[in-house]
């Protein structure tokens, strides 16, 4: 990512420890092009989201990686590691990002999103994906379609409710 031939910055995140003393090794031509930290608060992170092209999701032991949703809420769309164990369910290649397998096709990958994001024009469309399938009104429905459907004749509903949305934890 960091050669001449692509020549990317950015920001790995949550690659060292607490203290800030000890982090995973990266290649010398990243030296100096790729900032490593430690875990960050929220508003540290979405500070760094707010000015990428893309998210980055390499891993694969992840069965539900929040930086997926939280990059796609931003309108940033992923380069996702396909064999990741969850989260690939928003990615639509050409819509919200690109997928690769392994190095056979991670060149390909990172330069069809790299060249996709250039500059304003860009065929991703991330935020759009998340608002047509996620969020209160779609997932509140789900819930309500879900109970009805399995507690119908224990659970009397307003008339008029739609949706059921869950609070509190």
């Amino acid at each position: 990512m960091c050669s001449a031939e692509f020549n990317v910055t950015g920001v790995l995140v949550a690659n060292k420890n607490k203290q800030g003393t000890k982090a995973c090794t990266i290649p010398s031509s990243c030296e100096g092009k790729i900032v490593q930290t430690s875990f960050l608060d929220q508003k540290a992170f979405f500070g760094y989201l707010s000015k990428a092209r893309f998210a980055f999701l390499p891993q694969i032991c992840d069965a539900s990686p929040r930086v997926s949703t939280q990059a796609l809420s931003m309108n940033i769309p992923l380069l996702m590691n396909r064999n990741i164990m969850g989260g690939w369910k928003y990615l639509l290649p050409g819509k919200t990002g690109e997928f690769f397998h392994d190095m056979s096709d991670f060149k390909e990958s990172l330069r069809r999103i790299l060249n996709n994001t250039r500059d304003n024009s860009s065929p991703y469309e991330p935020l759009d994906f998340v608002l047509r399938n996620y969020g209160n009104r779609h997932s509140g429905k789900k819930l309500f379609d879900f109970v009805k459907r399995n507690w119908e004749n224990k659970i009397d509903f307003p008339d008029g409710t739609e949706l059921l949305l869950p609070t509190g934890a």
